[in-house]
């Protein structure tokens, strides 16, 4: 099942675009390091080769973790308020809790054996140690293994210190002779040249080459992109040149931090004009970035570009320069589900920046970069009920660290908080789907706080701040949130803010416990929207105004608001998140009127597109009524097995499971009490532990594949049993006598002579054989299922 929301799967490592050289030694040595203490982290020098070795360190370690490895990436990060999100985030923990990021990510590694990698920690040193100190001390499972520029100085931490690639003397032979740089430079030259070998004739430019170098790894891959126009000979002679500039014509080594920074420079002086602008404008972007964003941010307007212009950089030139820079390897091309991208690694966007403080200009690049995400947040938001929900969820995933960056320009410019506002309200349903309810909170608490206008932008944001602390099961403030947005929609005349606030103020005391009012409020508020042709508005008033209808007792109307919501989003095929909302919330109102075949197939059809999105609290909430199903069908492992995935969701982003809800608590309950009479309580446990121990996907397949009702329960002559006795004949079809049935269930062998009789009465027949045929192929309307998955 392909998870649309572009994460990878657990445990898995990013693939090696080239191959892996060298550092045999100090792979050898992070192994022994993490046996012996908790944190080990290896620093270095930016181009050293970090993060390449950390993440085959921990590709090599990942058998002896049960939870395996956990790669979290933090260069794109600049807010270390945020890193707790980030880590959470990397574990695939949705903040739907109203507890803080690091409370969750903590109790969701407190039992865990688990490998956490984080890389690139020097530009948030501080936060990363506090993180790195809290998580050992709850979790006595979890290594970290971190990647910095210098050590995070936590007790028992233990640090690497990676060098350069060994680039052996001139004059040394035999072992001594050996070079893992020279390895890598013959490795890249013969990728980036075809036929180009290291022979006896070049050997000694390419070890002088190496050795120039200082067998930094990242300065000899950007020596290496120059043998597309450059004889070796020729590259190394204009790097001595440069080297004799740089120490004043003397032949005294330079410090290896200079070396990387003459080499990029080299680099740099050997790229075109318009690739160096180019790259200097790439700097502003964090983590990935695609073509479109590229040409949007960093072409100069058409009007700037003429013959006086002097260096410009036309939106056609732009592709042709990024294609020069990738070839140069300054810019790293990655090839993802939806498409090339390209990235900086994280010294080479520190030359960019620095080249473009120096050129001036930074400020237009930030806005245009400021503008064009913007409108990816708009884009996202009128589109994000339409057809392309799912690769607009997608692609937003894939630019969350330029969102960031967007927003906390904005949150840093006070000029620029009115920005930040629209950007972050835009984000809802990404904030919603993702499960990043906490981050939504916090970058809407933070453009409120700086922007203060009466505008609809911040009635939104207000209503919007008091549904994501109900979802997360705070109620401390949401009130007043709701009165302001309320205050605020009637002195500016905002009909559509008013609405919206009316629904989300019964939806607050609905969570509260009270359901006082609340469908005479959805009622006015929908009746509002209609009159307005708020076509959003209606799309999920259905179902959340329908859900409220259910739950106090009026089945039909709520059934019937939900068949609005999904016939509005029928004209959408591609939608799936409301449409995936009002097929659960119908198919509770179905269960509790008691049409139970058609709410599972409601169910199942929210499942796939709760799945789709990787909605895991739509995907809880299914399991939860794919569970009940299992029930009926006297399934009682899978019950367990369902009810424990679900609650594994639960923990992971809610404060009490199925939000404290007394309807949908007594559904569970019931079902579980039924699996636990027929499984005993330990067959219940282990079945639950195993349901709470499996990856998402499995879970999804298997609530799937729950049989229809067609081959167990419709009109079939079981029908006539009570649910008691359907149990009984399920045991007696699988061949027990009545003495193994009473032990299976803990009754009396007389309860069970006496169920067998009502059996045979109720169904016409005359011997226990006939029970058994109802198992049988042939005769499947009439089936009874089996007790077992």
């Amino acid at each position: 099942m392909n998870r649309s929301s572009g994460r990878r799967t657990w445990g898995e490592l990013p693939a090696e675009a080239t191959s892996f050289v060298g550092r045999r030694r100090e792979l050898g040595q992070v192994a022994h390091l993490l046996a012996r203490a908790r944190l080990v982290t290896v620093t270095g020098p930016g181009g050293v080769g970090k993060t390449r070795t950390a993440v085959r360190a921990a590709r090599e370690l990942r058998a002896d973790f049960s939870s395996g490895v956990q790669l979290v990436e933090l260069s794109a990060l600049s807010d270390p308020e945020l890193l707790a999100n980030t880590v959470a985030a990397a574990l695939d923990l949705p903040e739907q809790t109203a507890r803080s990021p690091i409370e969750v990510v903590t109790a969701h590694l407190a039992e865990r054996e688990l490998l956490l990698l984080l890389d690139t920690c020097e530009h948030l040193v501080d936060a990363c140690a506090l993180l790195c100190d809290e998580l050992l001390r709850a979790a006595p499972g979890l290594r970290i293994l971190a990647t910095s520029r210098q050590p995070l100085d936590v007790a028992g931490e233990h640090v690497l210190a990676l060098g350069p690639l060994s680039v052996p003397e001139p004059d040394a032979t035999g072992p001594e002779g050996a070079s893992e740089a020279l390895e890598l430079f013959a490795d890249r030259a013969s990728a980036a040249v075809p036929g180009f070998t290291v022979d006896d004739g070049n050997r000694a430019d390419a070890l002088a080459l190496c050795r120039r170098l200082d067998g930094i790894p990242l300065a000899i891959e950007l020596a290496v992109s120059q043998l597309r126009a450059l004889s070796l000979g020729e590259v190394l002679a204009r790097l001595d040149d440069r080297f004799r500039l740089l120490t004043g014509g003397r032949r005294t080594s330079v410090p290896r931090h200079q070396t990387l920074r003459t080499a990029i420079g080299w680099s740099h002086g050997l790229s075109t004009a318009r690739e160096r602008l180019l790259w200097a404008r790439l700097s502003v972007f964090a983590g990935e970035f695609g073509l479109q964003a590229a040409e949007a941010v960093c072409a100069d307007p058409s009007e700037r570009v003429g013959p006086a212009s002097g260096v410009a950089l036309p939106v056609e030139d732009v592709l042709g320069a990024l294609i020069g820079l990738v070839e140069k390897s300054v810019v790293i091309r990655v090839e993802t589900p939806e498409g090339t991208r390209y990235r900086l690694l994280d010294t080479i966007r520190e030359f960019g920046r620095e080249q473009l403080t120096a050129l001036g200009g930074e400020e237009t690049v930030r806005r245009r970069h400021l503008a064009y995400f913007e409108e990816v947040a708009r884009s996202f938001d009128e589109e994000w009920t339409g057809d392309a929900q799912v690769p607009l969820l997608r692609a937003l995933v894939r630019d969350r660290a330029n969102v960031r960056a967007a927003l906390e320009y904005c949150v840093s410019s006070p000029r620029l908080h009115g920005h930040g506002l629209r950007m972050a309200t835009a984000l809802w349903g990404y904030w919603h789907t993702t499960g990043l309810l906490t981050e939504g909170r916090y970058w809407l608490r933070r453009t409120l706080d700086g922007c203060r206008d009466e505008t609809p932008v911040r009635v939104k944001a207000l209503w919007l701040s008091s549904w994501y602390a109900d979802l997360q099961g705070e109620r401390g403030g949401n009130e007043e949130l709701l009165k302001e947005a309320e205050a605020i929609a009637g002195r500016i005349g905002d009909p559509v803010g008013a609405a919206w606030t009316l629904a989300f103020q019964a939806h607050r005391r609905c969570f509260s416990g009270s359901m006082d009012h609340c469908a005479e409020d959805f009622t006015e508020a929908r009746e509002r929207m209609t009159a307005l042709g708020d076509d959003t508005g209606l799309l999920m008033i259905g179902f959340y105004g329908g859900f409220m209808l259910i739950l106090s007792g009026d089945h039909e109307r709520g059934i019937a608001w939900c068949d609005d919501s999904l016939a509005r989003s029928a004209a959408h095929p591609g939608e799936q998140w409301a449409r995936g909302w009002a097929l659960w919330v119908k198919s509770v109102g179905l269960w509790l009127r008691g049409d139970h075949e058609e709410a599972v197939a409601c169910a199942q059809e929210s499942l796939r597109s709760k799945a789709a999105l990787h909605d895991l609290m739509g995907v809880a909430h299914c399991l939860e009524g794919l569970a009940w199903y299992a029930a009926r069908l006297r399934r009682f492992d899978r019950v367990a097995v369902l009810q424990g995935a679900a609650d594994g969701l639960w923990r992971r982003f809610a404060k009490e499971a199925r939000f404290g809800i007394p309807t949908l608590h007594a559904l569970h309950a019931d079902a579980a009490a039924q699996a636990r009479s027929a499984l005993g309580d330990d067959g219940y446990q282990d079945a639950f532990a195993e349901g709470g121990s499996l990856p998402l996907d499995p879970v999804v397949e298997l609530a799937l594949t729950v049989e229809p009702a067609a081959g167990a329960r419709r009109s079939g002559p079981a029908d006539v049993l009570t649910p008691r006795e359907r149990q009984v004949a399920a045991l007696v079809a699988d061949g027990r006598t009545n003495r193994e049935v009473a032990a299976e269930l803990a009754v009396s062998k007389r309860t069970v002579d006496s169920h067998v009789e009502h059996i045979l009465t109720k169904l016409g027949f005359t011997s226990r054989a006939q029970i058994a045929a109802l198992r049988a192929p042939a005769a499947p309307d009439a089936a009874i299922p089996s007790p077992r998955v």
